[in-house]
């Protein structure tokens, strides 16, 4: 479970001290795994004491719930400004390279895979990771479904968006078993799939 920083501190400082620790566990987790990853590390990469960590997070898996409840705020609120759009493919395909450019990224793949590793061994994590899923289901639920207005029927429109799930999910695992393939070639490919996805 997160916890408050200390009162003194002032909230845009604890905002970024929350922000530095995050940002450091990711290159840590990513780096050195779950596991071997120690809370000593993870400070010291930015120059606070372990103990100082402890206001925030109290355990490695409260640094992983919140690095998970961080991507589902960033696509929650993608989510939120795409409704208000007429047709809110564009700013899908925007997101689609968007997103394919950061699990292009080595070290982002990693980080998603050690997380994935750490889900199907530990029921804590497996839990906030299927319940990050069930955000972004409902959250692509909502675009594809009264936005778009796709002619299909629920479980059609399930299948579809357990296809892109599956296609961006796929991607990272590709970035680390071969990160030397042309990444400009298939992010155009990616997102030509994604618009084969959503054609009505």
């Amino acid at each position: 479970m997160s916890r408050s920083p200390d009162r003194a501190e002032d909230a845009a400082l604890a905002d970024v001290r929350r922000r530095q620790i995050l940002d450091a566990a990711a290159d840590v987790f990513a780096r050195r795994g779950f596991h071997a990853a120690s809370m000593a590390e993870i400070a010291r990469s930015f120059g606070m004491s372990a103990g100082h960590i402890y206001n925030w997070f109290d355990s490695k898996e409260a640094i992983i719930e919140a690095l998970v409840e961080r991507d589902v705020a960033s696509f929650n609120q993608f989510v939120t400004a795409a409704r208000d759009e007429a047709d809110p493919r564009p700013a899908l395909l925007k997101q689609a390279e968007q997103r394919a450019n950061e699990l292009l990224d080595p070290a982002r793949a990693a980080l998603q895979v050690e997380i994935l590793a750490e889900a199907s061994r530990n029921p804590k994590i497996a839990a906030i990771v299927q319940r990050a899923d069930a955000a972004f289901r409902e959250g692509l639920a909502a675009l594809l479904g009264r936005p778009l207005r796709l002619a299909c029927k629920p479980p059609e429109l399930a299948a579809r968006i357990e296809l892109l799930m599956s296609v961006f999910e796929g991607l990272l695992v590709r970035a680390v078993r071969r990160p030397g393939f042309d990444r400009e070639v298939y992010r155009r490919m990616m997102v030509d799939a994604v618009a084969q996805v959503l054609r009505t």
